[in-house]
């Protein structure tokens, strides 16, 4: 889906997202936005498995020795600073020599800061944070979502559970269904053998009903929200973002990406084990070894074929190039190879749908060649490609063995290891898939501090006007349409922590009413769910979309711009630290949460939300001059970060230029705003030991959040799959463009830090 909900962080394949362990949850992403994410305490984890102390207690045991002592370090350098500096200009709060601790154990002292920025700030954390067993990538996002795992935990399992809420209590139904590991492995392959042969079977494991094309792609597609050659859904219309519409784009890819299929030499371990696994799936569904191999291998070469026809990402970035509104008639004319009415009109029943139905098709040239590869291929090839792509949706919630033969190919593909992930952890995460939002309520309810969102907003408004007279401030702009441009920024609508209808009970229920949940039955909870999805689906398309629909769980560790509304989300759980705390220094807040504010906002900015006007519709509004001066300006980011390599592989500074422009003008924003805040309320006290400015503490505590340690599996992952740059360059691309950290750390031209030419678009 291509309609940018551009998240702070994250990425990838939305078809292989079950199968990954990095991301942040998976939440229904409205519109055609492939979210511009940033990325993505409880005390007690489960205790059968480690005894009487569970590892997180452990680990806080021996993380308090280790805070002991930075303090007492601390408080060794505050007595000599105190009498050195008689107006106590250090901050001496428990809160601050906390926060000084982390900082320091993160930095790496033994690199200069205009060598390299990203050592510097990082290189203690990365020294102390090897990868977790079972994990391709660690980092800020994952530490925060493991946190409110932990809590959402002990909420759902507490024996006191009692609430009004029948959408709460569905949320615990489900949680439990999904533990109930003795009953699931007792099931086995059952409940998806009985599911396929409902569908009319599966010629890899006994008789299938030949002919029967369409109705299987309608239960597939449709019934079971598969996305087998393509992805339908529902969402604000780009053009008229006040009204809905049917939307159709490019899908049907198993692996993260088109290159894992087209470059066959470089990737042929990964493809090896993607046909392995294809084959120990299908023999656990009842195929035979030699048959299954065989007709699993020409899925494969179907799922190449529609890879070589796949648009890559960095050649969809041109918003209004890619859109084009047909009637289903004109579809039907344009790829005949299906009866789209028939097809459609089964998805979104009971809606009444006519030859002259409105849709947008991202794509008209993939619809076209996909209708000509399913004509010449094989009855029996179509027929697996489709069950397969019903199997890949559904394994996840069958038996042990299912979830062993993902792991070896996880092994491969992003380089991690057998995964020692507890089940009630991996059930967190499919209870926010489901009802993410009712598990929101527990959650919100239970921990958000409501004072957070009222600073939120304020700091939101501070980078606003920093935004804003930096607009006043391009040479490159002409009045006209820096004029637009302001009156767009005004117009961003803001939603901080969480939607107001999950604290009321009967609103919460009736966003679920018609999902049936049980305890005992985790695989229908699933079917149930996805069947529950489509109709949700279908009463969308006859109503204006809702401004206060939020695309993100509550608890979810990320944020996003909306283009369609023009709007910025920050949930709940990402409004704590390191991104945000009350009782850190402005710096640090700025430096966090406040970059991510500005990220989120210039992405109305970027080089796809641009082209959004203030009302959220995709229609021209800049001067022929200001534009032209626009595409020189990122351009030069775009080389730039062509020219970082990872492992001896280079960036594509094209597919991850809209999150470089978010990265750059984000921070400047956020370092304006705190200049600015300083101006009112004055400098702030320092914090011990740290032996920085507080302007240096911004740029230290902006580059914290992207500490990150990945394997070299998930490394390559990311450069083929991800919008966003690899960590280590959001920071190092980021600040070698910024000329307030060049300053305030002295770095002179010629320095890694400083290499002479600064690429600036905001």
């Amino acid at each position: 889906m291509n309609v940018a909900l551009h998240e702070l962080g994250g990425g990838g394949s939305m078809v292989f997202a079950k199968l990954r362990d990095e991301e942040a949850p998976e939440t229904p992403v409205e519109g055609r936005a492939t979210q511009d994410s940033l990325e993505v305490g409880f005390q007690k984890r489960t205790r059968r498995l480690f005894g009487s102390h569970t590892q997180l207690e452990l680990a806080l045991a021996g993380l308090s020795l280790v805070m002991a002592a930075l303090l007492l370090g601390c408080l060794m350098a505050l007595w000599i600073q105190y009498h050195r500096d008689p107006a106590h200009s250090t901050c001496l709060t428990e809160a601050c020599i906390r926060v000084a601790g982390k900082i320091l154990e993160s930095l790496d002292r033994g690199v200069s800061p205009c060598q390299d920025f990203y050592q510097f700030s990082c290189g203690g954390w990365i020294r102390r944070n090897p990868l977790p067993n079972g994990r391709s990538r660690w980092n800020t996002f994952n530490s925060l979502w493991d946190q409110n795992q932990a809590i959402l935990k002990h909420l759902l399992e507490n024996t006191t559970f009692n609430s009004s809420s029948e959408a709460e209590r569905k949320t615990r139904r489900f949680y439990l269904s999904c533990l109930q590991l003795e009953r699931i492995e007792k099931l086995g392959a059952q409940p998806l053998r009985d599911l396929i042969d409902k569908i009319g079977g599966w010629n890899i494991t006994g008789p299938w009903e030949e002919d029967n094309f369409m109705e299987v792609l309608k239960a597939v597609a449709g019934t079971y929200r598969a996305t087998p050659f393509f992805t339908v859904y529902v969402s604000a219309d780009s053009k008229s973002s006040n009204s809905n519409v049917i939307q159709v784009d490019q899908s049907g890819l198993f692996l993260p990406s088109r290159d894992y299929y087209l470059n066959r030499t470089a990737n042929e371990k990964v493809l090896t084990a993607y046909l392995d696994y294809m084959e120990e799936l299908g023999m656990l569904l009842g195929g035979q070894p030699a048959s299954t191999r065989e007709q699993m291998q020409q899925v494969l070469e179907l799922e190449i074929q529609l890879a070589n026809i796949t648009v890559p990402q960095d050649q969809r970035r041109d918003e209004e190039k890619i859109y084009h509104k047909m009637s289903i008639s004109e579809l039907q004319a344009l790829a005949p190879s299906m009866d789209w009415l028939e097809f459609l009109s089964f998805l979104l029943s009971p809606l009444e749908l006519g030859d002259s139905e409105p849709v947008v098709v991202y794509g008209t040239e993939y619809l076209q060649q996909v209708s000509e590869l399913i004509n010449r291929t094989e009855p029996s090839v179509l027929n697996n490609y489709l069950i397969w792509n019903l199997v890949q949706k559904t394994t996840s919630s069958l038996d042990q063995r299912f979830e062993s033969a993902q792991e070896k190919l996880l092994e491969t593909l992003y380089g991690t290891k057998k995964s020692c992930t507890p089940r009630w952890q991996t059930c967190i995460s499919n209870t926010d898939d489901a009802l993410g939002f009712a598990l929101g309520s527990l959650f919100v309810k239970a921990t958000f501090d409501r004072r957070s969102k009222e600073i939120a907003e304020g700091m939101i408004s501070e980078i606003r006007s920093a935004f804003e007279e930096t607009l006043g401030e391009l040479v490159w702009m002409d009045e006209k349409t820096r004029l637009a441009a302001k009156e767009k920024a005004d117009a961003i609508y803001d939603m901080i922590g969480f939607p107001d209808f999950i604290l009321e009970p009967k609103e919460l229920d009736d966003v679920y009413d018609g999902y049936e949940v049980s305890e005992d039955s985790f695989f229908q909870n699933m079917l149930n769910l996805y069947n529950f999805s489509a109709k949700v689906m279908a009463d969308q398309l006859r109503k204006p979309p809702s401004r206060d629909q939020w695309s993100m769980t509550p608890q979810t560790v990320n944020a996003y711009y909306l283009p369609t509304k023009n709007e910025i989300v920050f949930p709940a759980g990402i409004l704590q630290a390191p991104f945000y705390a009350h009782n850190h220094p402005k710096a640090l807040n700025f430096g966090g949460i406040g970059v991510v504010m500005g990220h989120e906002l210039t992405h109305a900015f970027d080089d796809q939300g641009r082209e959004y006007d203030k009302e959220g519709n995709l229609r021209p509004w800049w001067q022929n001059e200001s534009l032209t001066a626009f595409q020189n300006h990122t351009a030069c980011m775009e080389e730039q970060y062509n020219q970082y390599q990872v492992n001896g592989e280079r960036l594509n500074g094209l597919q991850t230029l809209g999150e470089n422009i978010a990265d750059n003008g984000g921070l400047k924003a956020a370092y304006n705003a705190y200049q600015a805040w300083l101006r009112t309320h004055g400098e702030e006290q320092q914090l011990p030991a740290v032996g920085l400015t507080n302007h240096q503490l911004f740029f230290v505590g902006f580059a914290q959040v992207w500490c990150s340690v990945r394997t070299p599996e998930s490394s390559h992952e990311g450069l083929v799959t991800d919008p966003h740059s690899p960590a280590r360059f959001r920071v190092l691309g980021t600040l070698s463009n910024s000329r307030d950290f060049l300053r305030h750390f002295g770095c002179p031209v010629g320095s890694p830090m400083n290499p002479g030419q600064l690429c600036e678009v905001w």
